[in-house]
C-alpha cells in the first residue's frame, strides 16, 4: 500500500491521475512492521525506549525524551523539542525544525529590511501563512502572489513561513530532486523563514500526521497567532485539490490557492519578470533533459510534444535559482 504525500508547492507533480482523489503516491511506502507502531505502543506503555523492528536498535521514545525536559542536541528519531538545541539541523533533523529563522540584526543578513518578519519578530494576533515550497517554479511564482497580495492588504499584514518536506535518508524533496541545502539558500535569499519536516520511509507514519507535527513546531513557537492559512501552488488539479481538502482542511487553519486556474501566460509573464533562472531538476515523460532551463520556449516545446505546459501532470520539475537575481527582484518589491 501506498502512503499519501502530494508535492509542496504546486499541482500534482509526480502523482499519477486516478479515479480515487486518495491515490497520491509519494516517497514513503507503509510496511506491515513500522516503527510508529512499536513507538506508540511503548509511549502508552510509559517505556524509554523500543526495538526498532528493521535494526534491532534500542530507539528512545518521546516519553524519555519529555522527561529528560529538553533537546539534547543529537537530532534523535522522537525529539519533542523540535531539534532545538541541534547544531547542523540540515543535516541530522529527524522531527520537523527551523532550518532558517529569518534575518538578525546580529548576522550577516539584516532584517531591518525583509519584507517578511524573522520569526521572532512576528507580532502576537497575527494572521500567518505557510506555504508549501517544493523548491521549484509553481511555489516561487505562489511567493510572488502573496508578495503583490501582502502590498494590497491594509494594516496589519500577513505574515510568511515556508514548509518542505524531504526524504529523512537522503535529504532529498520527493520527486523534485533538489537537495534540502538547496531550499534552505532559497530560504535564506529570500528572507522568509523555513520548517522542514522529514520523512522518514517505512516508518507507518501518514503524510498528515507528519504535516500536523510541522504546524505542532509552528504553534509552539507562535503560540498567539490569531489565525494560520495554509497555502499551496497548485495549478488546476481539481483531484489534488480535494484530496487536500479532506486530508488537511480543519477548523485550526484553512487552505489558500494563490495561483490556481491563473492563466499560463499570467504565470510565464510573471516569472519572466522575477529575473530568476528555472532548470528542470527531473524528467519523467518525453524528451526533455534535466539541467535544461525552463523558459516560455520549452513550455511551448512541452505543449507541443502533448504535456502540460508547466509539468503539471508530474511530466517535469524544476528548481527555481532565486539567487540570480537580488531578493527584491525576485520577490517583486
Amino acid at each position: 500500500s501506498r502512503v499519501v504525500f502530494p508535492e509542496e508547492g504546486g499541482g500534482a507533480k509526480s502523482a499519477r491521475r486516478s479515479s480515487s482523489s486518495d491515490n497520491i503516491p509519494d516517497v514513503e511506502d507503509l510496511i506491515d512492521e513500522s516503527y510508529s507502531k512499536f513507538h506508540e505502543e511503548a509511549c502508552r506503555a510509559e517505556m524509554d525506549f523500543y526495538k526498532d523492528p528493521k535494526t534491532g536498535y534500542n530507539v528512545y521514545t518521546e516519553h524519555a525524551h519529555k522527561k529528560r525536559g529538553k533537546c539534547c542536541g543529537s537530532g534523535c528519531r522522537h525529539c519533542p523539542y523540535n531539534h532545538v538545541n541541534v547544531k547542523d539541523k540540515l543535516i541530522r533533523i529527524q522531527q520537523p525544525a527551523f532550518l532558517y529563522e529569518g534575518p538578525t540584526d546580529d548576522g550577516d543578513d539584516s532584517g531591518e529590511d525583509a519584507f517578511f518578519a524573522p520569526l521572532d519578530s512576528i507580532p502576537s494576533r497575527s494572521h500567518v501563512k505557510v506555504l508549501f515550497f517544493s523548491g521549484g517554479k509553481d511555489s516561487f511564482l505562489a511567493i510572488r502572489r502573496l508578495v503583490k497580495e501582502r502590498q494590497r492588504q491594509a494594516s496589519p499584514p500577513f505574515h510568511l513561513i515556508l514548509l518542505t518536506t524531504f526524504d529523512a535518508k537522503s535529504r532529498i524533496i520527493a520527486h523534485q530532486e533538489v537537495p534540502i541545502d538547496t531550499v534552505l539558500r532559497q530560504a535564506q535569499h529570500l528572507q522568509i523563514p523555513l520548517l522542514a519536516i522529514p520523512l522518514h520511509r517505512g516508518s507507518g507514519e501518514t503524510y498528515p500526521s507528519r504535516i500536523e507535527k510541522g504546524m505542532d513546531a509552528i504553534r509552539k513557537r507562535l503560540s498567539d497567532a490569531q489565525r494560520v492559512s495554509l497555502v499551496f501552488g497548485d495549478l488546476h488539479l481539481d483531484h489534488i485539490r480535494e484530496w487536500r481538502e479532506k486530508e488537511l482542511s480543519s477548523e485550526r487553519h484553512a487552505l489558500e490557492y494563490p495561483l490556481w486556474e491563473v492563466p499560463y501566460e499570467d504565470l510565464m509573464e510573471d516569472l519572466e519578470a522575477s529575473g530568476i533562472g528555472v532548470t528542470l531538476s527531473a524528467v519523467t515523460k518525453g524528451t526533455l533533459r534535466v539541467g535544461t532551463t525552463f523558459d516560455r520556449s520549452l513550455w511551448k516545446e512541452a505543449v507541443r510534444l502533448g504535456m502540460d505546459g508547466f509539468g503539471e501532470e508530474g511530466e517535469f520539475h524544476s528548481v527555481a535559482e532565486v539567487w540570480a537575481v537580488s531578493r527584491e527582484r525576485a520577490l517583486g518589491l
